[in-house]
């Protein structure tokens, strides 16, 4: 994957590793929104955007990037920007920095 930009993903788990990509987790440590689902998609532009280092130090490629509309607990509709689409990451994260910037 020469020419590949990486980025590095940190995340959280729950304790027996059993979540595997349904729902989303919340993660202070990563640098962008990653999904694995691409149903989850409203929009997706095919992008060349390199790799993600998961905690674990293995990569993962990204294949799309796009929007993912998510509702909050209260009901509010979100629109994440920017989602990684890689379809070998075991989580959904959402970067807690970039919904602080965005309110």
């Amino acid at each position: 994957m020469s020419g590949l930009e990486e980025t590095e993903v940190l995340m959280a788990s729950n304790e027996d590793n059993t979540y595997h990509g349904k729902g989303w987790m919340l993660d202070s440590g990563s640098t962008v929104h990653v999904c694995s689902q691409k149903e989850l998609f409203n929009s997706l532009v095919a992008k060349d955007e390199g790799i993600v280092k998961m905690m674990d130090d293995s990569t993962c490629e990204v294949i799309d990037t796009g929007t993912v509309k998510v509702t909050e607990k209260d009901g509010t509709l979100r629109a994440l920007k920017a989602v990684r689409y890689v379809p070998e990451a075991r989580y959904n994260l959402i970067f807690i920095r970039v919904l602080d910037e965005e309110g």
